[in-house]
């Protein structure tokens, strides 16, 4: 047999050579990228596996080339790659240089701002960390899948996205806002609660037009998982 033992799991499938390295094939469940290359991983202090990549929508392949003796310190591998990505743009890589492009049609944040109590929009920095923020205090309940409740608070602040595509970035112009919430609980909240993991002590969520901060958080109380 090629392979010594295999492993499998959802989206993914391993097979191990009598040299240690070992095929795999994976998939992707959102996303995309095109591209390929030449990867050196380390092994030890002194070896290095040399891997395959090829990545075609979803679909990624990985096929060993073999073990060899490198001279790079280590988790400072070289890789010989082109790669086009749905989420990094247009990557380069030459040995230990690496070159990237975002794509034009990406979307930069031009501010990030804070609603304040007077109802005006700011955007703050860490010598900010005084000034009053709009918020609001209301309970939360999150059902476990053991059937057990947890009752926390949440205290809700808004925030805005000033949002254009990268492109037009040094114009500023076209742009548009996108709003949400930003929430803190005041105890762990799901299922991660109490373990060393750990379970959410805060997050957003996106605002629909015209919806109150209370209504965002209800309708994430319905709806999120964590």
């Amino acid at each position: 047999m090629i392979f010594q033992h295999m492993a499998k799991e959802k989206g993914l499938w391993r097979g191990w050579l009598k040299n240690g390295q070992c095929v795999e094939i994976s998939i992707n469940r959102r996303g995309w990228d095109f591209g390929g290359g030449v990867h050196i991983h380390d092994k030890d202090d002194d070896l290095g596996e040399r891997l395959l990549f090829l990545k075609f929508w979803r679909l990624t392949v990985v096929l060993p080339l073999g073990i060899i003796t490198h001279p790079w310190p280590p988790m400072d591998g070289p890789q010989w790659s082109a790669y086009a990505s749905s989420d990094f743009g247009l990557t380069f890589h030459w040995g230990l240089r690496r070159k990237s492009f975002d794509w034009p049609w990406d979307l930069h944040t031009l501010a990030y701002e804070t609603q304040l109590a007077d109802g005006s929009w700011r955007e703050l920095g860490w010598e900010d960390r005084q000034t009053k923020a709009l918020s609001e205090c209301h309970p939360y309940t999150y059902h476990l899948m053991s059937g057990k409740i947890q009752h926390r608070t949440a205290i809700v602040t808004k925030r805005r996205h000033v949002l254009t595509w990268r492109a037009f970035k040094r114009l500023g112009w076209p742009r548009w806002i996108k709003e949400s919430i930003d929430i803190e609980f005041d105890g762990e909240v799901g299922e991660r609660s109490g373990s060393w993991k750990g379970g959410c002590i805060g997050c957003s969520y996106d605002l629909r037009p015209g919806e109150t901060m209370e209504a965002a958080l209800r309708r994430m109380e319905a709806e999120r998982k964590f």
